[in-house]
């Protein structure tokens, strides 16, 4: 346990006649879990920002690792790259077959189990053995458990590395931009859904989009060479200004940014941090877009705590009825 309160979102909504008319979303997650660090040598930073975040951490430690790189001037050795490379890939497999586990019949379990085992160790330690070869049994039953999807859906506003350069400058520039993140006439939209051109609101999408991707990282693991441009597209990171870097990863639930400010000495000066979250569950975002217009199926809380989560939330997120009537 880290001992740091990761926040959550609350949702609030009014029905009218089992529609969902208006709905307010509110974010009390801390800014940037990483500025905690400053004044630390980059690698204690690293390790810290790596044990505070309870999802998506190799893809934060990843993050600092190499915006820290750029800013300080330093060259990430090919052998640390491969290192960082089976890392992300282990993560992904691990995140996307926990969420897919919650539809798996319960004679799967135990396979599930030790696929997710086997990922969560190579994610740790960077080191691929005979035991990630049982994720291929699990994602063998997978299939299964998915809902059919619709044969044309429409593309969602995603939130690519094109987006990169006004993202950071406008992180950079205002603290505060980490917490309701804007880019003008956009609601980007992230996540495995929206990476695969779908978007996370159509039913079913995501955890399509989990398997295809989870698929796609298990062959990186076990060396696929058809895989290898793949990872490329996953981490992007550049030198901004003096003592100044950025990273941008695509994690598990979404593009994740960071910058970093680091001393001379090796020391971290200042990080910022934009997470996935921040996109999908901004006030007027891909999420709360969606929502309006809803006509949850039963339980109207429970239905639409089943929706936000196809928007891969990295805290927990409260449903809270404001309001109802009935004409």
């Amino acid at each position: 346990m880290s001992g740091i309160d990761p926040g959550r979102v609350t949702v609030g909504l009014s029905l009218t006649n089992g529609v969902v008319t208006a709905a307010s979303i509110r974010s009390a997650r801390p800014l940037s879990l990483a500025s905690r660090f400053a004044g630390r040598p980059v690698e204690q930073a690293v390790e810290a920002v790596g044990l505070v975040n309870a999802v998506c951490s190799v893809s934060h430690a990843a993050a600092l690792t190499f915006a820290a790189a750029l800013a300080g001037h330093r060259v990430i050795p090919v052998e640390l790259v491969e290192h960082w490379r089976i890392r992300l890939a282990a993560e992904r497999v691990a995140e996307h077959l926990r969420e897919l586990v919650r539809l798996a019949p319960v004679a799967a379990f135990p396979i599930v189990r030790d696929a997710l085992e086997a990922a969560r160790k190579a994610a740790r330690t960077g080191i691929v053995d005979d035991d990630i070869r049982t994720i291929g049994a699990a994602f063998g039953l997978v299939p299964d458990w998915l809902p059919a999807l619709p044969e044309h859906p429409a593309p969602p506003d995603a939130l690519t590395s094109a987006d990169d350069e006004p993202v950071v400058a406008a992180l950079m520039a205002d603290a505060e931009f980490s917490a309701r993140p804007v880019l003008p006439g956009r609601h980007p939209e992230t996540g495995p859904a929206a990476r695969l051109g779908w978007s996370a609101s159509v039913r079913g999408a995501t955890d399509a989009a989990r398997l295809v991707e989870a698929e796609e990282a298990l062959g990186i693991l076990l060396g696929g060479a058809s895989n290898d441009g793949d990872f490329g597209n996953w981490l992007t990171a550049n030198r901004t200004q003096n003592h100044t870097g950025y990273a941008s990863v695509e994690s598990p639930r979404g593009r994740l940014y960071y910058s970093a400010v680091v001393q001379g000495d090796g020391r971290l000066r200042d990080a910022r941090v934009v997470a996935p979250t921040e996109w999908n569950f901004h006030p007027d975002g891909p999420f709360a877009r969606a929502l309006v217009g809803f006509r949850p199926e039963g339980d109207a809380v429970p239905a639409i705590a089943r929706l936000a989560a196809q928007f891969s939330p990295c805290v927990a997120v409260d449903v809270v009825p404001e309001g109802a009537a009935d004409a």
